[in-house]
């Protein structure tokens, strides 16, 4: 059956420049009509989850004359989520009321964490919902944890579950979420192990699991929708250390590696010292906070010596560069950093040549948040510096330039955050632009990401299954693997043997995780139907 809130939606969608596409209006029809209002949407990242899920409120809403639907994200999606519902839908849900308002109130968006505690929570369990959306579903998949435990025991008509990565690496972790949208599908966990499973990565029958996931699963992923994205244009840009920051590094690399054998020996943790082996490449203001935190147990005599080299660092390679490049785009740019001290860093700098900075961070109120952004929107030339906080969820399709001021040792963040511009609604070609310090860890990961993993030129929908897949060959985190080689090798030229080695094991990973994805692949023949064009402005 067709959707009939089309009718009701397209003059507002043509009003507003508001674009679908048919694989959209397809998967709420079959979670509206063959799934009676309980499913997971688990397309790629950027693919448009937010319209299908908007399709599917105002469908039941109409059908049905449901009256009150619950929302529940990331808090730093809060707002939005309201603007899209807003925007897209026409519906005005509140967001993040006061925990005792939320009885009250018939739309509601709140964060998964705020409604998993009191007083919130008994106010939410006291209501019957007659539809609750979870976007990042996949915070649900544990069975064990107050997430599942809170959406399962939500009185609810219908539930919809969106996550880009239901599954990672572990079969198991789509029982969880499939029991929450329906219970009786595969029943107890031991028959549902006794049924489809050879072992928590092996289906007995990949067919079978394929059809009973389709029941109530959509996924689209955009190598089988062959849409015409636009193309990443990427820029590798080196920075020589030089002077004082050469000697930082170098002794920074030196204190660390001769603590990391003294903690391995202790087996007390070693995190500290990958956070400053970190830090060191990305500025000397982030590596000075955490020596001055760290505490005397930490390098011993060493941290004087390192906070007098961090003092006398007076110029920073990469900020130069990237005011450079600021002087050559006029537009709008994301900068992202893994720390605050950088953060705040080029804030001051930035400022004083006349840059518009934002700043968006994880201690910001969901609110402060949501005006960041709005603010970065809505000022020509503006310069949005954000920390990790901002590498997920975000949607900035109007900015076409992305700056990675520093590279994170996990992959995974790094294509969330080209997914904040990347997405679904792009018009144009988008810039990536990778600063790396030459002669450092950096300059290794960077190989890893482009010559290996070939992050920065196309999309690896299935990067979050390779890297899970390659922890459980080895036990360890590719960022531990990475601070082994770092800390225990003796010299550049191991270093480089061992980084290459461990490229060749990611590179064979990545296509034996393909294969897996294909045999369990959910909504593969979908292509026909997607790369028809837009139909939102027709």
């Amino acid at each position: 059956m067709a959707l009939s809130c089309l009718q009701e939606l397209r003059p507002i969608w043509q009003a507003r420049g508001v674009d679908y596409l048919p694989y959209q209006v397809r998967a709420a029809e079959r979670i509206v009509d063959e799934m009676g209002g309980h499913g997971i949407l688990a397309d790629e990242v950027g693919l448009g989850k937010t319209i299908e899920a908007g399709l599917v409120i105002r469908e039941l809403m109409k059908r049905e004359r449901s009256q009150r639907v619950l929302v529940l994200c990331p808090s730093g999606l809060i707002y939005q989520w309201q603007r899209e519902l807003i925007d897209k839908f026409d519906l005005r849900f509140a967001a993040s009321p006061h925990p005792l308002a939320m009885g009250n109130l018939p739309l509601i968006i709140t964060s998964l964490d705020q409604a998993k505690r009191d007083p919130a929570k008994g106010e939410l369990m006291k209501q019957a919902w007659d539809l609750v959306v979870v976007d990042e579903a996949h915070k649900l998949k544990n069975r064990t944890t107050q997430n599942h435990r809170l959406v399962a025991g939500l009185r609810r008509r219908h539930l919809l579950l969106l996550s880009a990565t239901p599954m990672q690496n572990d079969l198991t972790e789509l029982y969880g979420l499939v029991s929450l949208v329906d219970p009786q599908l595969f029943g107890s966990f031991h028959a549902f192990w006794r049924q489809f499973l050879l072992d928590r990565r092996t289906p007995k029958d990949p067919a079978a699991l394929r059809a009973v996931l389709a029941s109530v699963m959509i996924r689209h992923r955009r190598q089988d929708l062959q849409m015409a994205f636009p193309q990443r244009q990427v820029a590798l840009l080196p920075v020589a250390l030089r002077g004082q920051e050469r000697e930082l590094y170098e002794a920074v690399t030196e204190a660390v590696r001769q603590e990391y054998h003294r903690r391995v020996a202790g087996e007390a943790t070693v995190l500290p010292l990958i956070m400053m082996q970190r830090e060191v490449c990305s500025s000397a203001a982030a590596l000075r906070q955490t020596i001055d935190n760290v505490g005397t147990s930490w390098l011993g005599g060493e941290l004087g010596a390192l906070r007098s080299l961090c003092d006398a660092v007076t110029e920073q390679g990469k900020a130069v560069m990237l005011e450079g490049l600021l002087e050559q785009v006029h537009d709008h740019v994301l900068v992202y950093t893994e720390y605050r001290a950088t953060q705040d860093y080029l804030r001051r700098r930035l400022l004083r040549h006349g840059v518009p900075v934002v700043l968006y961070t994880g201690d910001q109120s969901a609110y402060d948040r949501d005006r960041a952004c709005r603010r970065f929107a809505q000022t020509p030339g503006a310069v949005m510096v954000s920390t990790e906080a901002g590498g997920q969820g975000l949607n900035f399709q109007f900015c076409h330039h992305l700056v990675n001021y520093d590279l994170p040792w996990n992959p995974m963040r790094v294509e969330q955050r080209i997914g904040r511009i990347h997405r679904l609604g792009q018009q144009s070609d988008v810039f990536i632009y990778n600063l790396y310090a030459q002669g450092t860890v950096e300059e290794h990961i960077l190989r890893l990401l482009d010559e290996k993993i070939h992050l920065f030129r196309e999309v690896v929908g299935e990067l979050d299954v390779i890297l899970r897949r390659l922890e459980k060959g080895g036990r360890r985190s590719l960022e531990a693997r990475i601070a082994e080689i770092v800390f225990t090798a003796r010299d550049p030229e191991e270093v480089a043997w061992r980084f290459d080695t461990l490229g060749r094991q990611i590179a064979l990973t990545m296509r034996r995780a393909r294969e897996g994805e294909r045999q369990i692949a959910l909504d593969p023949a979908v292509a026909s139907a997607a790369s028809a064009p837009p139909v939102g402005n027709t």
